[in-house]
């Protein structure tokens, strides 16, 4: 039997079983981290998928402050604004404990990226969208690093085959 994971593409649910478990154990590992560990991970993550980090000179003094940045383009106009949030397992982070973040991040008429091991509010996220931050919790971040194959290891690669157009010029 095959589970629908929202794509044209269907996994059974043995795969579907190893990917959660994979979700999991990573979730395990990065609740474990210290909050220092926690916030190097997310910039190696960040540079593993492409982006320039510039990590904030001073230490983070209050809940809000911006800990680093993305620069998005190479002039550098799209600075996106980071911050990192390591909670105890099972914490839910709520609009009220976004605001400072939030404000931090309109003053600079910027947009800004929240990255926890825990999980949002149904607020938190409403209030994000106003203030065009971007939300990772600890379900989307480990699915970032399995992805970019990220303090993961591939087991087992499949051969995926395209087109070679200039095969047919023999045959027209």
């Amino acid at each position: 039997m095959s589970a629908n994971t929202g794509s044209k593409f269907s996994v059974n649910n043995d795969e579907l079983s190893d990917y959660e478990n994979l979700v999991s154990q990573i979730l395990a590992r990065v609740d474990n981290l210290s909050p220092a560990g926690f916030e190097q991970l997310i910039t190696d993550l960040l540079i593993r998928m492409g982006y320039e980090v510039f990590k904030n000179a001073k230490r983070r003094v209050s809940a809000g402050a911006i800990q680093g940045i993305i620069i998005e383009d190479r002039p550098g106009y799209n600075p996106i604004y980071i911050q990192t949030r390591k909670l105890e397992k099972g914490s839910i982070i709520t609009s009220w404990n976004m605001q400072s973040f939030g404000d931090a991040v309109e003053r600079k008429a910027g947009r800004g990226l929240l990255v926890t091991n825990a999980n949002f509010s149904k607020p938190a996220q409403d209030y994000a969208k106003q203030k065009h931050i971007i939300l990772v919790d600890g379900r989307i971040l480990a699915r970032l690093m399995i992805v970019h194959n990220f303090c993961v290891n591939v087991r087992e690669v499949v051969e995926i085959k395209s087109l070679d157009p200039s095969a047919f010029s023999g045959y027209e």
